[in-house]
């Protein structure tokens, strides 16, 4: 049996627990341990399911991991518990004799070419990086896949939350503020594939490579306009701009701010500015063919149509 660990119980790890459950089988059983500080009702209500309390101690992540395989972290914070949490793991899972593949919290963009973006995980995703590259003894690999594509769909459609105005699209405002030209590649990924990708990894024997990206689509927020007009025929977007030198302004006017929500805004559109959120492509097309041949990663307007036609989480 292979004991899958998942720690950090937010929205993206509720798609990660329902796909993992969906890869049971007699022939390859899977048993999930779920992380967390506190109890998660949704989460207890899961088949195949262990729940661990932990403080993110390295005493408490030793002590949790004995029997664990497999460690996906889904910890998500711009403060330091983020490095305190992902160094525990890291000690853990070189004490353990077991737990020896360890997935942490990425979920970004293109993190070889543009690593300081977003900024704010500069200190945080990028020390920890850092540590995972200076070691050998835990195989790892960084997973990222650009904008979650549920920010497309209705609320109820979907586990993960909104989060205006970071994302820039506001559909019942019929709003959209575009980073940069427009012209600038972006990703979407839905979170049910991002799901399934994290599931596949973490089952397969296949070696890992440092970094794994996925993607559903490269688009440019331009076309992204002309494809919910195309969907949405009643709606007629209010495009707004922002050149590079303006959110570099935004980044300097707020860098000191004590409320940290201005600047990580910035932080956010300089990430979509720069074309930092957009996957490497030819990267994303020979690891579907190494890992994840089996799975239909759907493209932004498929996606969105298949949410319309549901009234339940896609």
């Amino acid at each position: 049996m292979l004991i899958i660990a998942v720690a950090g119980l937010g929205d993206v790890a509720k798609y990660v627990v329902e796909e993992l459950n969906a890869l049971n089988s007699s022939t390859r059983p899977v048993k999930i341990v779920l992380l967390s500080r506190e109890n998660r009702p949704w989460f207890n209500q899961q088949p195949n399911t262990i729940f661990r309390i932990t403080d993110y101690s390295i005493t408490s992540l030793t002590k949790h991991l004995t029997d664990v395989d497999v460690l996906i972290s889904l910890v998500h914070s711009n403060e330091r518990f983020y490095n305190d949490a992902h160094e525990a793991m890291i000690a853990a899972c070189k004490a353990s004799s077991r737990c020896k593949r360890f997935i942490p919290s990425e979920c970004g963009g293109d993190i070889e070419r543009f690593p300081q973006h977003p900024e704010f995980y500069v200190p945080t995703h990028g020390a920890i990086r850092k540590l995972l590259e200076e070691q050998n003894e835990i195989e790892y690999t960084l997973f990222n896949q650009g904008w979650f594509m549920d920010y497309f769909i209705s609320a109820d459609r979907s586990y993960i939350k909104r989060i205006l105005p970071v994302w820039p699209l506001d559909l019942e405002k019929e709003t959209i503020r575009i980073p940069g030209t427009g012209e600038e590649p972006v990703t979407f990924t839905s979170a049910r594939d991002t799901g399934k990708a994290l599931a596949r990894l973490a089952t397969s024997d296949i070696e890992w490579e440092k970094y794994t990206y996925i993607g559903g689509e490269t688009t440019t927020w331009n076309k992204v306009v002309k494809l919910i007009e195309k969907i949405y025929p009643d709606k007629k977007l209010k495009i707004t701009y922002k050149t590079l030198e303006e959110l570099e302004q935004d980044r300097t006017k707020h860098l000191h701010d004590k409320d940290p929500t201005e600047l990580w805004l910035a932080f956010m559109d300089l990430w979509n500015a720069t074309g930092a959120s957009a996957v490497p492509m030819e990267k994303v097309e020979r690891q579907r063919k190494k890992y994840f041949a089996d799975i239909h990663f759907s493209n932004t307007e498929e996606f969105i149509k298949t949410a319309e036609k549901v009234n339940h989480v896609v």
